[in-house]
């Protein structure tokens, strides 16, 4: 069996850069037509944007803080190779400002209604990157929702659009030591409270390879609203999904192996009130690059810089003792995609460095 099926994560997989423009930006260059769009400023103050191609260029989440859908139109269009960007609009093509996207292909746009849970859903999925875009309509009782994955997903980010609130996040990546039962617990997304247990969200029942599980919470699965979610499979040599436990010692440094040199890192704190961070590949000099981070919240965009992490060819190292990323016993989510495979299908051993 081959290390993995993906040699170039690239064409599932992006992470593009642009100046924003008091005009229409387009974006190209990417080896796939993007279906998800993580979006950010990188040099300064800015609200993290998610946007996708299921529910449409004018519904946005700005997911840092109890935001409905925004229906702002920011992405005017996806292309075969990239998006194009309403000009001068907050977070996302703001002038003068400098953005980066986590970029992930899924179908193309194509959706397809999926009976395989209790509750319909339109599913747009990615089965060799692992990466599906679900939608439903809320009942706020417990049911199943179809993914399309074909495999669990072991991260998913889940949100009612018209609710006022935070989305949750599901990490059943392998634990280190604490979380018996991962499936109990729902992180607010984006918010620095802790993982905690809470039935409400995922029904206490672990996803399957073909349904995750919800329950009545309003912040997930709202009666009657429109409901979005993104589920990550974990697929080797592209993704790596879990946990990490910090020791505290910027010295003695946490190394995490993914298989890979990531291009993006998602990272929290399980236990304790810390940011949310993400460190992007590639981005020397500004607070997402190099060897320092970033969080997401906007009023603290930077709160991460001394929060190193450092990627190398097998996976990250954490060089801090910054309670974000390693403090002593304390256990960390971690969400990572791929910028090269350590070995590909092939056998050969990557030369990343």
């Amino acid at each position: 069996m081959a290390f993995t099926a993906i040699n170039k994560p690239s064409v599932h997989f992006d992470c593009p850069i642009w100046d924003g423009s008091n005009s229409t930006t387009t974006v190209t260059g990417m080896g796939f037509k993007p279906d998800m769009l993580w979006m950010q400023r990188y040099d300064g103050a800015g609200h993290p944007v998610i946007n996708n191609s299921t529910g449409g260029t004018a519904k946005s989440y700005i997911c840092s803080g109890a935001n409905a859908v925004d229906t702002t139109v920011m992405v005017a269009s996806y292309t075969a190779d990239g998006f194009t960007l309403t000009g001068n609009i907050a977070n996302t093509n703001d002038a003068s400002q400098k953005h980066v996207a986590a970029c992930w292909k899924a179908n193309g746009g194509t959706t397809t209604s999926n009976s395989d849970g209790s509750i319909t859903s339109t599913v747009q999925a990615d089965t060799t990157s692992g990466v599906s875009i679900i939608q439903w309509t809320g009942t706020g009782a417990n049911g199943t929702i179809g993914h399309g994955l074909g495999a669990a997903p072991k991260y998913i980010i889940a949100k009612a659009l018209g609710t006022a609130a935070d989305g949750r996040a599901l990490n059943m990546g392998k634990t280190v030591s604490t979380a018996a039962d991962p499936e109990t617990d729902a992180a607010v997304f984006c918010d620095e409270q802790a993982f905690s247990d809470d039935a409400t969200c995922w029904n206490d029942t672990a996803p399957t390879s073909t349904v995750f599980s919800l329950g009545s919470n309003a912040n997930t699965n709202a009666s009657g609203q429109e409901c979005i979610a993104y589920c990550f499979a974990e697929v080797q040599g592209f993704s790596k999904i879990g946990f990490y436990e910090g020791n505290g010692n910027a010295t003695r440094s946490t190394f995490v192996y993914c298989g890979f040199k990531p291009k993006w890192l998602l990272f929290k704190n399980r236990q304790a009130t810390e940011d949310w961070a993400i460190k992007v590949s590639g981005l020397e000099g500004y607070g997402l690059g190099g060897e320092r981070t970033r969080t997401l919240k906007q009023a603290n965009p930077n709160n991460s810089t001394n929060c190193t992490v450092t990627f190398t060819a097998f996976g990250f190292r954490v060089t801090t003792t910054d309670g974000k990323a390693n403090s002593e016993n304390v256990e960390y989510s971690y969400l990572a995609f791929a910028e090269r495979p350590m070995v590909g299908s092939n056998g050969i051993i990557s030369l990343a460095t």
